[in-house]
């Protein structure tokens, strides 16, 4: 049974994330922990209680044959809510969408919690809605992105939804050779690129022969590729290198456009949860 971990405030992102975890948990096995982080004001405890009954109410009306356990923690944001995420499946949170600092649990405290975990992080914007739209992942030029090829290959299948994965490339800098500048062919770039995404997407297949794996080759820098492509996915999968707010893989400037921007789910899969 799949342990999931989902950060609960009340908030409308919240709720989203709570009906969110409930349409994933349809036709899986999923135990799930609602995890409120309080301080030790004795006015924030009693609020978390009402808070938290309200959650697993509404958690049986949506998944009855799925147990949940509520869970009120005193501690910090966001050390004290990826702590409890330790061992989990997938941690969710909620986010509002539109902005990057007006988000739940305060100012960038979802993507922070994303960068800090060591488990897939799911952020869930208000307002979100289920749709039938294929998963979409990026995919980077090198291996550190597998883990999040691996885990939205795995959520497709699940779901019982295509994949797309998606490669962006630019044309590089010239480089020189003694006194003159070479500039590289664009047919030779994008055909090196093509062979990447070729390969990882056959790599895919190998492992999930009956899924429908969709290939997309852009050229376009990678903020763009996917912002276009959240618009018909049910949520955009990038990888984390875990190394905080600027560095790391496809979750640095790039995860930094694109967590609280878009009004799709974004899961972040950091790298050491690969399957090798």
């Amino acid at each position: 049974m799949e342990r999931v971990v989902l950060g609960y405030d009340g908030s409308p992102a919240s709720e989203a994330a709570l009906e969110w975890v409930a349409h994933r948990a349809r036709g899986r096995r999923t135990e799930l922990d609602i995890v409120l982080v309080t301080n030790m004001f004795l006015s924030d405890r009693t609020v978390a209680g009402t808070v938290l009954d309200a959650a697993a109410r509404r958690w049986r009306d949506l998944a009855p044959d799925s147990p949940a356990n509520v869970v009120r923690l005193d501690g910090t944001m966001p050390a004290t809510l990826t702590n409890a995420a330790r061992g989990a499946g997938l941690l969710v949170l909620g986010i509002q969408a539109g902005s990057r600092v007006r988000t739940v649990l305060g100012g960038w405290m979802p993507l922070r919690a994303a960068l800090r975990s060591g488990a897939p992080t799911a952020l869930i914007p208000a307002g979100w809605a289920a749709s039938d739209d294929p998963v979409a992942v990026g995919l980077d030029d090198d291996d550190s992105s597998m883990a999040a090829v691996e885990f939205a290959a795995a959520e497709a299948s699940s779901a019982g939804a295509p994949l797309r994965v998606i490669h962006s490339w630019l044309m590089g800098g010239s480089q020189v050779q003694g006194t003159t500048a070479l500039l590289p062919s664009p047919q030779r770039v994008a055909r090196e690129h093509a062979r990447i995404l070729d390969a990882t997407v056959e790599r895919v297949r190998s492992e999930f022969p009956h899924l429908d794996v969709r290939r997309e080759l852009v050229r376009d820098n990678p903020t763009s590729a996917l912002t276009r492509a959240a618009a018909r996915s049910r949520m955009v999968v990038i990888g984390s290198h875990g190394r905080g707010v600027i560095s790391g893989s496809l979750l640095g400037s790039v995860g930094l456009d694109l967590i609280g921007v878009l009004e799709r789910p974004v899961c972040v899969v950091p790298a050491s949860r690969r399957v090798v």
